[in-house]
């Protein structure tokens, strides 16, 4: 483990962050430059980010299925059959895997765990001058700063932000909360209050606000209690958002794949995806994207999905008609993944939510000392419209995170690409990339013509600036210059094992100077952030205003990361058959890394 020193030390890299994003950041460009001075700055004492041990929980369950949640250097050995449901599994085996994986990658004698600075956590980052160093150098190679735990500095030559998308919590303002003298939490800190809460005779009466997977999570926690312990379990999801999560089967539709995750993250059915990640479009793409009858064929698959879900889903089940099972039933279409999902990853989670938890759609009036009140329902109205009053002990915030860096004051921010309030960006700033975004608009609608034709849905006012990242991951003013800061994780993808791995073999490339030669201009760099944004904003809705919306798009956008470095072996070796049906597991990438070192050098 890394010494906390007062004197400020000075590195070849540091990463800010130890979870996905960070640990496979400081393995690859380890393996790339063996004998790198590099640290990891950790807020917390453990690794792993949210699948750290501070935040997991007995209701938390991957998303991912074996084969997919590991990296390709070292496969997780598979949990017991008994806690298996078609290969979702609790999220405590990846963090044991996390944890034994940062202390098995030894580099030059230290392990990645022991270039950790633990209990570290950043305050800023700025780009320093020489004359900001204590001893006079005059070192080019130092170029970032980042002050941590308040009166502690180090320096950096290259920086990458790990820090993901799920740091800061998100915490709405309510009516009356200042009165409310309950208990209230953001469903990040539940992990560390789970077993007192659940064994608190106190706390009865819980209450759950937000509309995404995390919440029906806690709720299903909260809802598996029985006898004397059973606590009384609501969940609130307000009307004038997007909408509760679609809930997508675990099982597989067909005997060629083990899982839902495995049947849809592949080359044949991203070709019914319209986006444009990759430099060239198989044939299938472009039939299905590209052609009339391609488009038809592709909508009614689309169409058949989401009437097939809603009907395994049952939104309308007798046994819900009480419990108000019938308010998770999403708004829009799943393809639009305008109100995210989740993966019905346990055998009794439907059932149980059905009939143990009481789930409303409406909105909140205010809070009072021991209660919540809900003004009447607008979407399904009652013929005797009246405010509904919760009483509650608790209330749980899974209600998402703040898309704003605390690290970087607003204007350095916006100037790196990354989101800020609308209120503190600079209007020239603004103006330009919105003259840009514009422009790209037409260009996406006729290349993808399914866009046109939104469902109805209720836009939402945007309130930050979406983010602007070259790749997702690079400032875009910074690609043809210094290249030394590059942001990893600052997008929303459904396998986040895959892409991390993509991702930091992509920035070690781009902090090596490789992509400098390999990117087009600084204009054509802008061209295409502003398509980005332009096609996010019209393929997810409001999902997509903060242009960093990739749920569906994991296989395209990690193959055209690799694609724009040359490197192909993870798609060696499987025909052209395999390579189109069969799943993109992580072991696919097992060869990248050496691939990488050979057309490059080290």
């Amino acid at each position: 483990m890394v010494a906390v020193e007062n004197d400020p030390s000075t590195y070849d890299v540091a990463i800010i962050g130890t979870g996905l994003y960070g640990i496979q950041a400081a393995r690859y460009y380890l393996e790339v430059h063996h004998d790198a001075k590099l640290v990891l700055l950790e807020a917390d004492d453990v690794v792993g980010g949210t699948w750290s041990s501070k935040r997991i929980y007995s209701g938390f369950w991957t998303q991912t299925p074996v084969k997919m949640a590991e990296f390709s250097d070292r496969p997780m050995t598979p949990p017991p059959a008994e806690d298996q449901f078609y290969g979702f599994f609790p999220a405590k085996y990846s963090t044991a895997y996390l944890e034994s994986y940062v202390d098995n990658h030894v580099y030059a004698g230290e392990s990645i765990r022991d270039r950790v600075l633990f209990n570290s956590r950043v305050d800023d980052v700025t780009q320093s001058q020489p004359s900001d160093l204590v001893d006079g150098s005059t070192n080019s190679r130092t170029r970032w700063a980042v002050t941590y735990n308040t009166h502690h500095k180090l320096y950096a030559s290259k920086l990458i932000d790990a820090t993901g998308m799920t740091s800061q919590p998100q915490i709405p303002s309510l009516p009356g909360a200042s009165e409310f003298q309950g208990r209230t939490l953001h469903h990040k800190s539940f992990g560390q209050e789970e077993k007192s809460l659940l064994a608190d005779p106190s706390i009865q009466k819980i209450c759950i606000l937000g509309g995404a997977k995390s919440a029906a999570d806690v709720a299903y926690a909260f809802a598996k209690l029985d006898g004397e312990k059973r606590k009384n379990v609501h969940w609130i999801i307000r009307e004038d958002g997007n909408g509760p999560s679609a809930f997508f089967a675990a099982q597989p539709v067909g005997s060629r794949y083990a899982n839902s995750n495995e049947g849809f993250y592949n080359r044949f059915l991203a070709g019914y995806l319209p986006n444009s990640f990759g430099r060239r479009w198989s044939l299938w793409k472009w039939f299905l994207q590209g052609t009339l009858v391609g488009r038809w064929y592709a909508s009614r698959l689309w169409d058949g999905f989401d009437k097939g879900l809603r009907g395994l889903m049952n939104y309308q089940r007798e046994e819900g008609k009480e419990t108000g099972f019938a308010n998770l039933e999403p708004d829009t279409p799943v393809f639009w993944q305008n109100d995210s999902s989740g993966v019905a990853n346990r055998p009794d989670f439907l059932s149980t939510l059905s009939t143990k938890v009481h789930i409303y759609r409406q909105e909140i009036s205010h809070l009072s000392k021991d209660s919540i009140t809900l003004h009447p329902p607008s979407i399904h109205p009652s013929p005797d419209p009246q405010p509904t009053t919760i009483p509650i002990d608790i209330l749980i915030y899974c209600t998402g995170w703040s898309p704003t860096s605390t690290l970087f004051p607003p204007s350095q921010a916006s100037t790196l690409g990354l989101s800020t309030p609308l209120t503190t960006t600079d209007p020239a700033t603004q103006t330009h990339w919105q003259s840009l975004e514009t422009a790209a608009d037409p260009t996406i609608l006729s290349r993808f013509p399914t866009l046109r034709h939104p469902p109805p849905y209720r836009k939402l006012a945007p309130t930050h600036t979406p983010f602007r990242l070259y790749k997702a991951m690079a400032p875009p003013s910074d690609v043809h210059s210094t290249h030394s800061i590059v942001f990893l994780g600052k997008l929303v993808v459904g396998n986040n094992f895959f892409t991390a791995e993509t991702q930091a073999l992509w920035a070690v490339a781009y902090l090596d100077g490789r992509i400098r030669d390999l990117a087009p201009s600084r204009a054509e760099v802008e061209r295409e952030v502003a398509e980005t944004v332009a096609w996010d904003r019209r393929r997810y809705l409001n999902k997509g205003e903060m242009g960093s919306w990739f749920y569906y798009d994991v296989v395209d956008y990690c193959d055209g990361l690799l694609e724009q470095l040359g490197l192909g072996s993870h798609r060696r070796g499987k025909g052209w058959v395999g390579d189109l049906m069969d799943p993109c597991f992580a072991r696919d990438l097992k060869g990248v890394g050496e691939e990488y070192r050979r057309k490059y050098g080290s």
